[in-house]
């Protein structure tokens, strides 16, 4: 069962309130009554429109993000940036045309979402992090950001990323796949049956940080170290996935 929320527990209290009070402590008049009743519902919906209903002292802000559009400048600094975001800064730039007009990054708000551009980068220097690093809180202060915002910025680019799925990962065509055998005969030579070997597979280890809690040895590695295998299989013209 979803925990109550204290918006819900406040109407709930309130409620019980109004309930024992016209037991205990009945209106003398039926005008004492609709003014009470005009009251409570002017209470009622100030909770409900109330966002925030314990006072919130406003978090200082002062992140160092922007340093990765800096380093982008300057070509002598594309390693800091990719030390920042683990992409280069072109590979960013692909990223953030393909996603950037995805329907989650539109609120239909008059306050707008912070820029794509800017959620990325959160986003991609989160995934960069591990260990202590890795915490919403340390993430929030590097962003000058919110840690709700870090949250929500992870949310939505990994919508938008995971919508292109299809465009990258998908089985070939007939035709397609004609064209990779005759790649197969064109390059290497390979006439007959060789043809049909037209798919290549690799596979890597996704390290994790430490040992997970749940077997916990099924985890552990020929490198001896702990972490998920991914194998993956793609053609030879493009290196398409598939």
């Amino acid at each position: 069962m979803p925990p109550v929320s204290l918006h819900k527990k406040t109407l709930q209290a309130y409620v019980l309130l109004m309930a024992t009070r016209s037991i205990f402590m009945p209106f003398e008049s039926l005008e004492e009554a609709c003014q009470q009743f005009d009251l409570d519902l002017a209470t009622i919906l100030a909770v409900e429109e109330t966002r925030y209903l314990n006072r919130r002292s406003p978090v200082p802000k002062a992140g160092n993000l922007h340093l990765a559009w800096v380093y982008s400048e300057n070509p002598d600094h594309h390693d800091r940036f990719i030390n920042m975001l683990h992409v280069s800064p072109h590979v960013f730039q692909i990223i953030l045309i393909l996603i950037e007009n995805h329907p989650i990054f539109t609120n239909y708000s008059n306050l707008g979402q912070t820029p794509v551009k800017q959620q990325l980068a959160v986003t991609l220097y989160r995934m960069g992090r591990f260990g202590n690093a890795a915490s919403v809180e340390d993430i929030a202060r590097t962003a000058g950001c919110g840690e709700g915002s870090v949250e929500n910025y992870t949310d939505r680019c990994f919508t938008a990323i995971e919508s292109l799925h299809g465009m990258f990962v998908r089985r070939l065509t007939s035709a397609e796949k004609e064209v990779e055998k005759q790649w197969m005969d064109q390059q290497l030579g390979f006439k007959g049956t060789w043809r049909e070997g037209w798919l290549m597979y690799d596979g890597t280890i996704v390290v994790l940080f430490r040992k997970p809690g749940l077997n916990g040895d099924a985890y552990y590695t020929r490198k001896c170290n702990y972490g998920l295998n991914v194998q993956a299989s793609s053609n030879f013209c493009n290196i398409a996935i598939i």
